[in-house]
């Protein structure tokens, strides 16, 4: 285990719980960090323990920087649990914390959109086009890119927007072509991976 395994832990029992709680309690200036990176780690796999540690998190935070990406494990862990009310709720509680703190931003801006499309939760379609519309400047990494266009493509389908539909799933058909990031040392970062690859065939429906 290297120094910074305690805190990224992908498995989770009594002991590696026990191991990680004393570890968190001797740390002083950084355990609101390890606590979301934690939460993060293993949100989506052991959602109940994600969902506790992010409850220690609000119960003991130093400060408020990781309050978004505290939220971002809650939303993550609702999903696993297909709590999609409350995902919806926390994600929304995110977008208002980004609002306020431009400088503490998530990927919530294509996530939430994103699980709108994909889950036809109508009552949030027009809330998620202008989620989309109002952080489009924000797209950097080809797997933001690929979902915003796709969660804009799928809302308009179901809008019977046909023209935007195909224009969208077009350029989310782009997105998930490209192989390179372009960042010169993080090449495959933020790629389109074959996880989507049922989103894509969707897209191709769209745009045929």
């Amino acid at each position: 285990m290297t120094a910074t395994d305690w805190f990224r832990n992908q498995e989770w029992n009594a002991e590696i719980e026990k191991d990680f709680l004393a570890k968190l309690a001797r740390s002083r200036t950084q355990s609101d960090q390890y606590l979301v990176i934690q939460a993060l780690t293993i949100c989506k796999t052991y959602p109940n323990v994600g969902l506790q540690l992010v409850e220690r998190y609000f119960e003991t935070k130093q400060g408020d920087f990781e309050d978004a990406r505290a939220l971002s494990a809650r939303a993550y862990a609702y999903i696993a649990l297909e709590d999609l009310a409350s995902c919806v709720m926390t994600m929304k509680s995110i977008l208002a914390i980004e609002r306020e703190r431009p400088l503490h931003k998530t990927t919530m801006y294509v996530d939430y959109p994103y699980l709108v499309a994909a889950k036809g939760l109508e009552s949030e379609y027009q809330s998620a086009l202008a989620t989309l519309q109002e952080r489009h400047a924000d797209l950097i990494f080809p797997l933001d890119i690929f979902k915003w266009h796709a969660a804009f493509s799928f809302i308009s389908a179901a809008l019977k927007d046909k023209l935007n539909a195909k224009k969208h799933a077009g350029l989310a058909l782009d997105a998930a072509q490209i192989k390179k990031s372009g960042f010169r040392f993080h090449q495959t970062l933020g790629l389109v991976g074959s996880e989507h690859q049922a989103t894509v065939s969707k897209l191709r429906g769209i745009y045929a």
